[in-house]
Formats: structure tokens, sequence, C-alpha cells
């Protein structure tokens, strides 16, 4: 296999000790950690109860709010699987594999329990999304990674491309198979008995195929610069061309109905960015991973010419440490939604009912888009510091369980 070639910049050797580390992936994945904040200060402050991405209800600023946030769980599973492709340049394939299936049990089982409390405050009440699937494509990638890339290539391509084949199948009509359907290509609740006893966010398929294709392309990140700058683009503007094509010509890939022809010409773009996400369709995934692709050339170029070097050292602080962002910040943001409601509303209690921050919105509760803005930025800079901190911490050490976290 090819060796890795790190950008040692810097900025990266003040950062951190690890010169294996690619600064402009840390820094996507920072920018990708602050975005998906937004996303989720909108969940417990925004007063709105209409769907966002309603072409037909929603407004620019709703739309695009939740909109730029799309591209956050692609780019975490692609970025996470080009980073399991360098660990394979210094890694065994068996000290890899034994890595893959014990850190991915391990992010089941906190999606599962610790976050999912952060969710809802409510024991006993399973959510699993981003990382729950993180964790199953890790162990699927943990069996692909022995493959030749070309295998792991053709794989992610037929995932990616042709589980939009199945949506015809719906789990209400296999009956005790409904469970199962669900796991793989459908959104919903888990039942025993009849009874709902986990929501269920994001489906297998074809998330394991998006996170294939980031350690197939792997070598992609390991050129030179300049290299990996013209590539990255072109693959970015390729995707977003063909989205665009399957979408101008209501093609195979989304199971909605299509972009229409609405009222006003905002609306009407609206629509045609309207793409599903749960499970994620074959537009979907164009249009976020080619928006991905395209934001990794630009930080590359920055590091590289040594651009917005503030800019730079703030994202790749929350980029080195996203699984520790990602828990703090739900459970802070939580906090904070529980004590504004607890100081303004006797029924505030709402904010500990199971599942309900993705089941149901509040009548007369929550508050307008520059609010929630305000309350996202407030979040990312308060955690700032301990991310900060943390990273220094795993920069310093290398203690075994530090790489699970």
């Amino acid at each position: 296999m090819q060796a890795v070639v790190a950008t040692e910049t810097p900025l990266r050797r003040q950062l951190t000790g690890r010169s294996y580390r690619i600064e402009s992936i840390d820094i996507l994945r920072g920018l990708l950690m602050v975005i998906m904040a937004l996303d989720h200060a909108r969940d417990y402050f925004s007063s709105v109860a209409i769907d966002p991405t309603d072409p037909v209800h929603s407004w620019p600023a709703l739309f695009i709010t939740r909109w730029i946030t799309h591209i956050c769980a692609p780019g975490f599973l692609l970025l996470a699987g080009t980073s399991v492709y360098l660990q394979r340049q210094r890694k065994s394939a068996a000290t890899l594999t034994r890595f893959l299936i014990t850190r991915g049990l391990w992010l089941i089982f906190l999606e599962a329990t610790v976050v999912s409390v952060g969710w809802s405050f409510h024991f006993g009440a399973p959510i699993l999304q981003v990382i729950w699937v993180i964790g199953v494509a890790m162990i699927v990638l943990a069996g692909l990674q022995w493959l030749p890339l070309s295998i792991v290539g053709v794989f992610a391509a037929v995932v990616i491309f042709g589980h939009n084949l199945l949506d015809g199948i719906h789990a209400q009509a296999l009956g005790n198979w409904a469970d199962a359907w669900y796991i793989l290509h459908q959104r919903g609740f888990l039942t025993l008995n009849g009874h709902p006893i986990i929501l269920y966010g994001y489906p297998i398929l074809p998330w394991v195929g998006v996170m294939a294709l980031g350690f197939c392309l792997g070598p992609l990140f390991v050129q030179t610069p300049e290299r990996r700058q013209r590539l990255s683009a072109l693959l970015g503007m390729a995707l977003l061309g063909l989205f665009a094509v399957l979408r101008l010509t209501h093609s195979y890939g989304d199971p909605g109905l299509g972009w229409q022809h609405l009222d006003t010409p905002t609306n009407t773009l609206m629509s045609f960015f309207s793409v599903e996400k749960y499970p994620p369709s074959l537009h979907y995934l164009l249009s976020t991973l080619g928006v991905v692709f395209l934001l990794f050339s630009l930080a590359d170029y920055a590091v590289e010419h040594a651009r917005a070097e503030r800019i730079r050292a703030f994202l790749d602080v929350y980029g080195r440490v996203p699984f520790f962002f990602y828990i703090v910040h739900i459970f802070l943001l939580h906090s904070l939604a529980l004590a504004v409601a607890a100081s303004i509303r006797p029924d505030w209690q709402f904010w500990t009912a199971p599942y309900v921050i993705f089941t149901s919105h509040f009548k007369n509760w929550g508050y307008s888009l520059p609010v929630v803005y305000a309350v996202w930025i407030s979040v990312v800079l308060v955690l700032y510091p301990a991310c900060a901190w943390f990273a220094r911490l795993k920069d310093r050490r290398r203690d075994w369980w530090l790489s699970y976290l």
C-alpha cells in the first residue's frame, strides 16, 4: 500500500504531536461538527413546527438552516472510512480488525445508553442514530478492509447507487420481519410485543456504503496537496453534476415526488433540493457528498497556502475530538432547553419524555431563528476550552482507551 503523506504544517506541529494526521481532514471534520450543533440547537429551541425542508411551507432561511446540516452525517461516515484507510497504513489488518469491531460495538453501546439519555434525559428509551450506524459500518469495514480496494469500491458503489431499488419494500408488509427491515432500510420504531422500545433513525443502508467509499478513496487523500485538491474538487463537481441531471430529469434515486414547479422561483428551488434523508436517497448522497468534497478541497488549499490560520486552528480543535464534542453538546443543549422551559412553563417536564425531541413539537414553545443561532454559537464557544483540553490530553498520552473516545 502507498505510504501516508501527512500534511505537516507549522499549525499542525503546534497543535499536535501526531504528524501522521492530515490537518485538512481534521478541519473539515471540525466544520461538520460545528454545523451539526446548529441542527441540534434548532431541534431544542426553534418555535417552528413544520418540516424545515418542506418547500411549500418553509422559507429560505429555515430551509438553508436545515439543509446545510444534511452534509454532516455523510461527511462523518466518509471521513471515518478515510481515517480507517490511514490507520491501515500503520497497522496490520488483524490489529485494525480487532480495533474496528471493538470500537464499533463500543459506539453502539454508547448510542443506546449515554447518548440516548442525553437526548431525552430518560433512561430505557434508546435512540439509534448516526453514532450507532458509524459503529455498524466500522464492524462491516473490519471485514471489507481485507479485500482489494477495487472490491471495496464496487461494494460501495452497489450499495450507494442500488439501495433505492429497495424503496418499494415496506416493513409494515413484512410481518415478523418488519424490525429487521427497519434496521436495514426504513426509519421507525422497533417493537416488542407491539410496544415501541427503540426509536430507529439511521438504517444501515446505505451508510455502510458511504464509509466503504471513504476507505476506498483513501489514496486520494494521501496524494500531494495540489493533486488531491484538484481531484477532490473534480469529484465534488461530478457528484453535484450527476445530482442535477438525475433531479432535472426526475430520474431514479429518490423516493419522493421529485422537484415541482411551485408558486415562486424560491419555492421551486427549495423543492429541487428537498431530498430524502431517512433513509438517505441517492440524490441526498450525491448532493451532500459533492459539497463535502468541495469543502475538503477548500480546506486543503487553505492549509497549503497558510490561509485563515485562526479559523483553521479553531475548527481543528473540534475535528480532533469529535465524539467528545458530540456527547457533551447534546447534554448541554438539552440542559439549556430544560432550564429555560422550567423558568417559564409549568409543564417543563416535556423535555424529559422519551423520544420527544424527534417525535413532537410543543405548542407555544421555542424561539425565532436569530435566537436559535445565538444559542448555537454560544454552545460552540462555551465548549471550546473543554475540547481544547481534551485534544491536548489525547496528544500527550497514548493510553489505549483514548482511541475509543
